[in-house]
């Protein structure tokens, strides 16, 4: 029997890159991986716009994205498997000379996030409310993105001010808007910190960190691992291939990371008490999810929070 082709979008990483260089290979499956869907930030942006709407078979797409669409019964069926996760308080900038020094001093301010229904967003608009105090109706929101075609289940809440930054509608002006002090601060979760007229909002960003998921036991995760579900109801077999090639890709991480993702990965270690499990039975995967989408009710994204359960493939809840 012939190996089903499948063609997946993924970021390399090294979450993924025994994938990629051939170390793991699912059991039955030819993988050809695509990295490059749009241009600059836009990129991650693009490759999960184009599996919501089908036009590849599967691969690493946004938490947030993800739950609206099979809300709105987009059919892909998603393992639980984050490829994207990492503390993400970090993810607050402003530009260098800004007088802005903690996240409570955001409210009345001008912000820029790249969509406003995606993942990062979603995560540091819940702990801006929930840890800081700054309300999303207290914040002058500017997006870069709109968000995904017809991915609104409910509009914006009245009184929360959502705009498009001037054109160039690009995450890079976004963030030259925020370096000319046009915008106060941007919650962007690429690498603004390698760009010298930036900085951290908050230099203690570690203690904060460590306090959120002290406090909450959640991790901010943002992309999961979803294909068609056409795909995965024709070869009934392929979500536990899959998903056993992802573990396993996932188990070698070690193998792939710098010094400085290494010194990272010790540090969650720490904080955490354990690695990050795939799984939706043990560890902080369950509680992680069950908190990104209370803020997504909170922020007025969904009406209730679904079963979660109900998300995944059921072949991967045991596994």
């Amino acid at each position: 029997m012939n190996n089903l082709r499948l063609t997946i979008g993924l970021s390399p990483s090294p979450y993924t890159q025994a994938l990629f260089d051939g170390t793991v290979q699912p059991k039955g499956i030819d993988l050809e991986i695509q990295t490059r869907f749009g241009d600059g930030f836009d990129n991650v942006g693009a490759r999960h716009r184009a599996i919501i709407a089908g036009k590849i078979d599967g691969g690493e797409v946004s938490i947030s994205s993800y739950i609206l669409a099979r809300l709105r019964s987009v059919p892909l069926v998603a393992l639980p498997v984050f490829l994207s996760r990492r503390f993400r308080l970090r993810c607050m900038y402003c530009r260098a000379a800004s007088p802005l020094r903690h996240p409570s001093e955001l409210a009345g301010k001008k912000i820029t996030v790249h969509r406003y229904n995606a993942t990062t967003p979603v995560w540091l608009r819940g702990i801006l409310q929930n840890e800081f105090g700054a309300a999303p109706k207290d914040i002058e929101w500017y997006v870069a993105e709109p968000d995904i075609a017809e991915e609104s289940l409910r509009p914006t809440p009245a009184d929360v001010r959502v705009n498009f930054i001037a054109p160039p509608r690009t995450r890079e002006h976004a963030v030259d808007l925020v370096e000319r002090g046009e915008i106060d601060a941007a919650l962007e979760p690429y690498a603004l910190h390698d760009n010298p007229n930036m900085r951290y909002l908050m230099s203690d960003y570690r203690e904060a960190e460590k306090s959120f998921y002290r406090r909450t036991g959640a991790y901010t995760v943002h992309h999961l691992f979803a294909v068609r579900q056409d795909i995965a109801e024709e070869n009934p077999w392929l979500i536990e291939s899959l998903f056993t090639a992802l573990r396993e890709a996932n188990a070698l991480t070690a193998r792939y990371r710098d010094e400085k993702q290494q010194r990272e990965a010790e540090w969650e270690r720490e904080v955490m008490g354990e690695d990050f499990q795939y799984s939706l039975r043990t560890g902080c995967a369950r509680r992680s999810l069950e908190t990104l989408m209370e803020y997504q009710v909170q922020q007025g994204i969904l009406d209730s929070k679904p079963n979660i359960d109900e998300l995944f493939a059921p072949a991967t809840l045991e596994l």
